[in-house]
This record gives structure tokens, sequence and C-alpha cells, in this order.
């Protein structure tokens, strides 16, 4: 099992923007067109992107506000460097780079622990031309695989696309992700899904070692993750997203998920740095540890403080997606300590009191994270239905003013009882809601 530690989100230390964001789905419809899952008894139903009507960021409810386009040229990072606190060894998690006797860590060298290479310097240098085809701007981000460059296709309108190569060439579990990723990718069809080009290999320029590239679209936007950094930056240190605007991305993105397990696939590393807001829109980035529900051998990609505690005896499963999802609205929503003292926990209702104004959400949060795999949403789709209905609720609590919405589990109201006078049980054991079909 490998911990993308590279990735994971050390608020409120800041870090580079990633890259990529588009967005289908409306609470205003009830969650009707949603994601598909896997039940419980682990048959799985096939989603359809194209089944989704596009739907507004916000769910129809909340009102986000609109982050504009980013012209990717300010994307590009002037000085590209992995902060030493995120370098860690790619084969044995430990760390690597680091400060000692009063010198800066080295950015390329041997690991102490397990004596493996570690580099991470950028491969490839402005101005730099892969595959006859694109060409090199500048990094954009590091994440848990290697570096992601900011590149012009000239074979296509010169169009902005990004390229993803690996951590380290020479590791066979890396190479075996970045494979993975590649065949997964290419069966993804998914309006809140990255949309990948083409796939290359490209001789790296110190060893002549041949390096494999995704080419992805680039949409300019920011992240889940750097809203929050930007947030804690210019406040106290300790804000969050809004609670109905965590969940009405969450509700935005949870189609996604559920369009992966309908094709047989597991996402495994849902978290705010993989989420992309631009303008409108919202999408799901970086599949680097997608796998299929039924690989039992391939290595398993995740991040401390996100990853479900049955994923070192029974491995990742819709269940544990769920589980990702749920640690992720969390983070969202309030801060506190979720890989270290709450990292197999959610906080108390008298250690975050927000927990304890919205109770249906605390409730919604257990479920999702509860130790038992057995025991949360059997779905994304499930997760939605529920999410939905706290996100009335919430709003409801907020601002005094109701938002009733149609059940998905039952019919509508036939009648009224007990309006005027008592009730004749008799009467009234008709007109209990059936069950939808």
């Amino acid at each position: 099992m490998k911990n993308e530690s590279s990735e994971e989100l050390d608020l409120p230390a800041t870090g580079p923007a990633t890259s990529p964001g588009t967005a289908p789905w409306s609470v205003s419809q009830e969650a009707s067109r949603g994601s598909s899952g896997r039940s419980s008894s682990g048959r799985t139903r096939r989603g359809s992107a194209r089944s989704m009507s596009r739907g507004r960021l916000g769910a129809g409810l909340v009102e986000v506000p609109r982050v504009p386009y980013r012209d990717p040229k300010t994307a590009v990072l002037e000085n590209p460097e992995v902060p030493e606190a995120k370098r860690f060894c790619s084969k044995c998690g430990k760390k690597v780079g680091r400060q000692k006797d009063g010198k800066p860590g080295r950015v390329e060298g041997f690991c102490p622990q397990c004596g493996h290479a570690y580099s991470f310097t950028p491969k490839l240098e402005p101005g730099e031309v892969l595959h006859d085809q694109y060409e090199v701007l500048g990094c954009l981000a590091h994440g848990g695989l290697g570096w992601l460059y900011l590149a012009l296709d000239h074979a296509v309108s010169d169009r902005w696309v990004v390229l993803k190569g690996l951590l380290d060439s020479g590791d066979a579990d890396a190479m075996a992700a970045a494979l993975a990723e590649r065949r997964f990718l290419a069966e993804v069809e998914h309006p809140n899904i990255v949309k990948i080009h083409n796939f290359i290999r490209h001789a790296d320029r110190k060893t002549g070692n041949l390096v494999e590239y995704i080419v992805m679209e680039y949409v300019g936007g920011e992240s889940i993750k750097d809203m929050i950094t930007h947030r804690r930056r210019e406040g106290r240190g300790d804000e969050a997203l809004p609670l109905a605007q965590a969940i009405a991305y969450v509700l935005e993105i949870l189609p996604a998920v559920g369009y992966l397990h309908g094709v047989g696939l597991l996402y495994c590393d849902f978290k705010p740095d993989n989420m992309i807001h631009t303008e409108e829109q919202l999408k799901l980035i970086d599949l680097g540890a997608v796998r299929r529900i039924d690989d039992h051998h391939s290595p398993i990609y995740g991040t401390v403080g996100y990853q479900a505690p049955e994923i070192g005896t029974i491995g990742p499963s819709v269940f544990s997606d769920i589980y990702t999802v749920g640690r992720a609205l969390a983070v969202m929503s309030f801060p506190f300590d979720f890989r270290g003292r709450c990292k197999d926990r959610l906080p108390t209702v008298d250690e975050e009191p927000l927990l304890g104004r919205f109770e249906s959400f605390h409730r919604l949060l257990l479920r999702a994270t509860n130790p038992n795999p057995e025991l949360r949403f059997s779905s994304a789709e499930d997760m939605a239905d529920q999410l939905t209905g706290v996100l009335r609720e919430v709003l409801a609590i907020e601002d005094g003013v109701q938002r009733p919405g149609p059940s998905r589990q039952f019919t509508p109201e036939r009648r009224r009882f007990g309006v005027e006078g008592s009730l004749d049980l008799a009467e009234v054991a008709p007109g209990v809601l059936p069950p939808r079909a």
C-alpha cells in the first residue's frame, strides 16, 4: 500500500495550484439522475454520463462564488520546488531530502532508509518538445506520481494541455500505476472528470530512459484545497468553506464517483486537492490511484487522513470510496486534526460545535465514515440523496426558510390527518405513504 504523502492536504501550509475543471448535476432535480453505484450485495449498475442533464454548480439551492478562469501562463511556477515537508521516498514512504545540520535538504539522492534513488527536480524544461507536438512552458504543480507541466499542443490549434509524468521512472510500482491510469482513463468519459487527449513516451534528457506522460485537458481554476488555504492565509488560520458550499461541491462531484463505480472502477484517493472549480464548473482530476473493483493485486495508493481503516486488510471497495468522500467533506467544512488525533475518527460535538448545530450533517458524516464498511452508504447515489436532504435542512437552519423537496423513497402525501379533531388510526393506516416502486 502506498500513501501519496506529497499530495496530502497540509493546511494551513500553502501549496502550488493543481490543474484542470466541468459539471453536470443539480440538486434541484432531486438527485434523480445522479450516479450509479455498487450495492452492498456486490452487484454494479453501469453509470452513464450522457444520461445526466447539466445543472448549475450550487445544486440549485446554494449560490456558489464564481471562480474566474485562470490564464494558463500565470499558473506556471517561476521556481518549481517540492517543499522539504512533502518529500518522501516513493518506495518505503520515509522522509527524504530534509534539512540536516543547518544545510538545506537535497532534491536528489538516495533514501537513507532503503537506499532507493529519489529526485524531485522537473524532468522537462521550458521549450522542450515531446512527440514533435507538445511544447513545454513550465511546471504547474507536483503530485504523488510526479510533476504536472503546462504545454502547447501545436498539432491541435495550439491548445493548452497538461502533461503528467512519473515521480520516478525507475520505480516499478510507480510505472505500474501510470500504466494502469492510462488504461482506465481510456475508458472514462464523464463531464465531471478531466479529459485525456493522449498517452506518450519521452526520453529523459539526463538518463535517456523512456518516461510515460499522460496528456490531459487544461481548465484554469482553483482546487478546493487551495480555496481553503487562501481563506486561512487571509483569516485567523482555522477557516473552512461555508457548510452549504462544501455540501454543494460534494453533491456536484458525487455523480462522477458513482459513474466510476458503475463502470467497475474505484477512485481510491478522493480529497479536496483533486477537485477543481473554474468559473461555474467542477471537475475531478488525477486518476492515478484508480483501480478496477476486482483488482486485488495492484499497489494501493491513497492519502493518510482520508483513507479508510480497512484498506490494509481487505483492500479498497465502493465503501472505502464513500469513506474518503465523507472525510473530504469534513475537512472542507471545519478545521480538525484529520491526519493526527482524528486520523481515524471525527471530532466530537464538544470538539467541533458545528456538528452540534447541524445534527443531520453530523449523522451523515458518521455514517459515511463508519469504521464498519457495511454500515456506510451503499453507493454514491445513496449518499447524494441523503446529502441533498441535509443541505435543505442546513439552509433552513441558517435562514429560517424551508426548502422542501419530493422524496425519492416515498410517494407524495395523499391526505392530511389530525388537522381537525383527534386521529382515527383506522383511517390513518390506509393513508400511510407507500414506498416508490
